[in-house]
C-alpha cells in the first residue's frame, strides 16, 4: 500500500508535533506533503494525482482535515488516516483516534482499518462538503470570540473558557427548522447543531448517539432557558445522554433546512461564518477513514 502524509505546519500543535510525525514518516518510508506551502486546492489535487497513494494520512486540526476530505474526492477508494494537532480535534474524538500520543496515533493512521463514513453536504455558493458538524448559536459565538493565541495557549480549553463567558448573557435567535421537507420546527433557541459525529468545540458532546455510518444528520436544539436550567440541563446532556436531558431537543434525518433570526454565528466544522439559512443533506459512505476499537461506526464495540 502506498501511503502520502499531508502536513499542515499552521495547526494549533503543528510545531510541538510535527518534527515528532516528519520522523515517524521518514522512519516509515512514507512521502511528506506540506501543503500550508502549496498554492491552493488545485495544487493539492495535482499532487496527489501525481503520487497516486492508496492512503493519505492528514496531520492537522478539524479545518484541515475536512478540507481535504472535501478535496480529495478521486479515487473513490481512496483511503484517509488523521493525526490530529488542532485545538478542537472532534472528528478525531468521534473516530476514537489518541489525542495524547502521537506515535499511536500515527500507528493507527498507518495500519488500521478504513471504513466507509458518512459526510454533510451543504451549499454556500457552490456545495460544501463538511465532515463533522456546524455548531450555530453560542457555539458560533465561541468560535468568533477565540483568539489565535488563546487557542495556542490554552488548547481545547480555550473553547471552555470562551463558552462561560458567552452563556453569562447568550444570544437568542428564532430558528425554523426543517427536516426531511416535511416535519417544521419554530424555536426560540440559544443554540442549534447539524451534527455527523459526536463532538464539537474541543469535546463538547452534542450528538451523543450519532453514527458516522447511520446515514443520518443528528440536530440538536438548544432552547432559550434561564441561566440555571442552561447550565444544569448542558451538565446533564454532556454527562449522562440526550434522553435524560428532556429540555434539550433532538431529532434525526437525511435533509435539513434552517432559517434563523438574526443571522445566526456558525462554526462549520471550525471554521468561522454567519448565515440567515443553509440547507444540509447526508452522503452516505462517501469517504474511507480509518478509525479505532471504539470509533462512532455502527457494528463498533461500544459505539
Amino acid at each position: 500500500m502506498k501511503i502520502c502524509t499531508l502536513f499542515n505546519g499552521r495547526s494549533g500543535g503543528a510545531q510541538a508535533i510535527g518534527p515528532q510525525v516528519k520522523k515517524l514518516a521518514e522512519r516509515d518510508g512514507l512521502c511528506w506533503i506540506p501543503i500550508d506551502q502549496l498554492s491552493g486546492d488545485a495544487a493539492l489535487i495535482e499532487v496527489i494525482q501525481a503520487e497516486n497513494p492508496d492512503r493519505v494520512i492528514l496531520v492537522g486540526g478539524d479545518g484541515t482535515i475536512s478540507r481535504s476530505l472535501s478535496v480529495l474526492s478521486s479515487p473513490s477508494d481512496l483511503q484517509f488516516g488523521i493525526v490530529p494537532t488542532g485545538t478542537g480535534n472532534d472528528l478525531a474524538r468521534s473516530l476514537d483516534i489518541p489525542l495524547n500520543d502521537v506515535e499511536a496515533a500515527w500507528n493507527l493512521a498507518v495500519s488500521g482499518e478504513a471504513k466507509a463514513m458518512d459526510v454533510l453536504e451543504t451549499s454556500i455558493g457552490q456545495p460544501q462538503l463538511l465532515m463533522n458538524a456546524v455548531t450555530a448559536g453560542i457555539g458560533g459565538v465561541v468560535a468568533e470570540e477565540i483568539q489565535t493565541e488563546t487557542k495556542e495557549t490554552y488548547g481545547a480549553l480555550a473553547y471552555w473558557m470562551s463558552a462561560f463567558s458567552v452563556l453569562s448573557d447568550p444570544p437568542v435567535f428564532r430558528i425554523r427548522l426543517t427536516l426531511d421537507r416535511q416535519e417544521v420546527i419554530e424555536e426560540e433557541a440559544y443554540a442549534f447543531c447539524v451534527a455527523n459525529g459526536r463532538c464539537a468545540g474541543g469535546g463538547f458532546v452534542i450528538a451523543p448517539k450519532a453514527q458516522l455510518n447511520d446515514g443520518k444528520i443528528h440536530v440538536t436544539v438548544l432552547p432559550a432557558l434561564s441561566t440555571a436550567e442552561l447550565f444544569e440541563s448542558g451538565l446533564n446532556f454532556m454527562l449522562t445522554n440526550e434522553d435524560a436531558e428532556r429540555r434539550i431537543v433532538t431529532y434525526a434525518a437525511q435533509e435539513v433546512e434552517f432559517e434563523a433570526s438574526p443571522e445566526v454565528p456558525c462554526s462549520l466544522d471550525g471554521e468561522k461564518a454567519t448565515f440567515a439559512s443553509l440547507k444540509f443533506r447526508i452522503v452516505p459512505a462517501a469517504r474511507m477513514v480509518v478509525g479505532g476499537m471504539h470509533a462512532a461506526f455502527d457494528g463498533n464495540a461500544s459505539a
